[in-house]
């Protein structure tokens, strides 16, 4: 071989080494991404898993944590939103239904500035019988993307969402409430659930009072 094709020959080698080399970077930065994906991902998860609020008695509950429980519903609500305050006795209804076959219920406050007392009179105006958290830092707001009151998220045991939105269509909008409910949008997610059968609209609108976010608090 001459001198010319041995050059040649070298500097193939060397072009494919450092193609191989290149390649090898490029797999090993697509496998850093996917653990480093992976990793935040069950971070947030347990973050998720893990929100732990007190309801008026002080006492505290983990909704988010995966369990025995069939089901759970949380119901996001202010004590001053009219709209919220209409659900009441569907709420008590759901509650008293649904409980006995293995669904919890959480009601949630996002009112900051909302007392354990104010909590307490609340629910018993509105003779609630599950429990009512606190949620002043939307630890649960955050956790589950809730925007406003009344807005329910209903979750499978491993603590997933598998509805959300309204509880039924009592409003057609804000202030314009129906004589007569015709969609019971959570009530049948809830059979659904249940029976083992996927919910047929696992997202609706909810109608209601804007949950306010800590910087929107902030803003003068």
């Amino acid at each position: 071989m001459t001198l010319r094709g041995r050059r040649l020959e070298k500097a193939l080698v060397n072009r494919k080494r450092r193609f191989w080399n290149s390649e090898l970077l490029v797999g090993r930065a697509s496998l850093a991404a996917a653990a480093l994906f992976a990793l935040l991902f069950l971070v947030s998860s347990s973050s998720a898993a893990e929100v732990q609020l007190s309801d008026f008695n002080g006492k505290p509950h983990s909704p988010l944590r995966a369990d025995t429980r069939k089901a759970t519903v949380v119901i996001f609500t202010l004590p001053d939103c009219p709209v919220a305050n209409a659900f009441a006795p569907e709420i008590n209804r759901l509650v008293a239904e649904y409980s006995v076959r293995g669904v919890s219920f959480y009601l949630a406050h996002v009112d900051r500035d909302l007392t354990a007392a104010e909590a307490r009179k609340h629910a018993a105006d509105f003779a609630f019988r599950c429990p009512v958290l606190l949620d002043s830092q939307h630890a649960l707001v955050k956790a589950l993307g809730a925007t406003k009151t009344p807005q329910a998220y209903l979750l499978g045991p491993d603590g997933k969402t598998l509805y959300r939105g309204r509880i039924n269509n009592l409003f057609a909008d804000y202030g314009q409430r129906r004589q007569t409910v015709t969609q019971h949008d959570l009530r049948n997610a809830l059979d659904a659930v249940l029976a083992g059968k996927p919910i047929s609209q696992p997202i609706t609108e909810a109608i209601g009072c804007h949950i306010q976010t800590i910087s929107e608090n902030k803003t003068p």
